[in-house]
């Protein structure tokens, strides 16, 4: 992805920010984490592109490997709570058979009900006919 295409997930890109043109043409990839970042919002990442001109060598490292270990933990979680997701296809699969059970179950009950009531009608008519007999 170019370095223009990137953008802030409030969706500005670099043409949004004043950025150094030092920074722009030495440091790609720090540009590229300060605008990838999450943890900032727009005002903030303006503010670390112009603190970038003032900064030494040690300081610019110290935040590389911050937003590295953001986006890296980041991906990480990402990662761990994608394997929880399910598949569209399996769930859907799974209430299909919940369905085709469910319909079993209820043919079951209602093939039970039917007996048992021409079980009722059968002993009800047995007890009416032996009151005509009496």
């Amino acid at each position: 992805m170019s370095l223009p295409a990137i953008k802030t997930p409030s969706g500005k890109t670099i043409a949004d920010f004043t950025i150094p043109e030092v920074l722009l043409s030495n440091d790609t990839a720090l540009v590229t984490l300060i605008i990838k970042s999450e943890s900032m919002n727009d005002e903030e990442r303006q503010y670390w592109f112009n603190l970038t001109e003032v900064m030494n060598t040690e300081q610019v490292e110290k935040l590389r490997d911050i937003l590295i270990r953001e986006r890296d933990k980041l991906a990480e979680i990402e990662a761990k709570y994608a394997k929880k997701r399910e598949d569209p296809a399996v769930a859907q699969r799974r209430a299909e058979d919940l369905g085709k059970r469910r319909a079993a179950e209820q043919a079951k009950i209602k093939a039970q009900e039917a007996k048992h009531e021409a079980k009722e009608a059968a002993e009800e008519a047995a007890i009416l006919a032996e009151l005509e007999n009496l």
